[in-house]
């Protein structure tokens, strides 16, 4: 039995939800300054009311029970965990064709606190690259044709493409040439698709588990191979 789109003071009562746990997912535990929080709060409770709306006309999903809910949660645990030893490799295999990419892996995962790579980064990328971008491109593209599949196709391609792209923008992640710039946006490019697929068939709070897990799994492991 497929669900019914929730009313619009349900979508905004998520909304308002996920605002505060953003929020709180930026403001904690340094509490140094505010501001950024609240802009994140405030750009969550836009992009969760847009994308809400977006994806309940393009992409229905099934009833479920608690139990389905407990072993989806626990199957996205564990893609996220196969996930994350991909990516710890993919980083590897591009820091093995340079030291310098070796070093400035290193360096720039040095500058992530373990709460932003595992909680409250993949927290907000979800929100934006899946709910908001995803959704709201396979909104755009229903508008043009009937077919479901053309429309998450053609959403997934779009916002996996500018979640690899982002990755290597120099202002989030510099990097060291041509080589490391077109690994790092292959691989977080593949990863996107990975939760793209999990976010579509399953909802954000599975592709939130499984980016959360990813890079919990790759924060552990990276000491083995970096």
């Amino acid at each position: 039995m497929t669900r019914e789109a929730p009313p619009r003071t349900s979508r905004l009562a998520a909304a308002g939800a996920v605002a505060v746990l953003v929020f709180l997912a930026l403001y904690f535990p340094d509490r140094d300054d505010g501001s950024g929080a609240v802009l994140g709060g405030v750009f969550a409770f836009g992009a969760v009311a847009i994308g809400l709306a977006a994806v309940a006309h393009v992409r229905p999903l099934s009833a479920r029970t608690a139990a389905e809910r407990l072993r989806f949660f626990g199957l996205s645990l564990l893609a996220g965990a196969v996930l994350g030893i991909g990516n710890l490799l993919a980083n590897y295999a591009i820091a093995s064709l340079d030291v310098r990419i070796h070093d400035q892996m290193i360096e720039q995962w040095a500058a992530f606190s373990a709460w932003s790579a595992v909680f409250a980064g993949p927290l907000v990328e979800e929100i934006g690259y899946r709910l908001l971008l995803m959704g709201g491109t396979a909104w755009l593209v229903s508008r043009m044709t009937d077919n479901r599949h053309t429309a998450f196709v053609s959403a997934l391609a779009v916002s996996a493409a500018l979640f690899g792209v982002a990755h290597i923008l120099p202002s989030s992640r510099p990097t060291t040439g041509v080589l490391h710039a077109v690994g790092v946006a292959l691989k977080s490019g593949a990863a996107g698709v990975a939760l793209g697929w999990v976010f579509w068939r399953k909802g954000l709070p599975y592709s939130v588990a499984c980016h959360c897990t990813a890079n919990a799994v790759h924060l552990l492991a990276a000491p083995l191979l970096f």
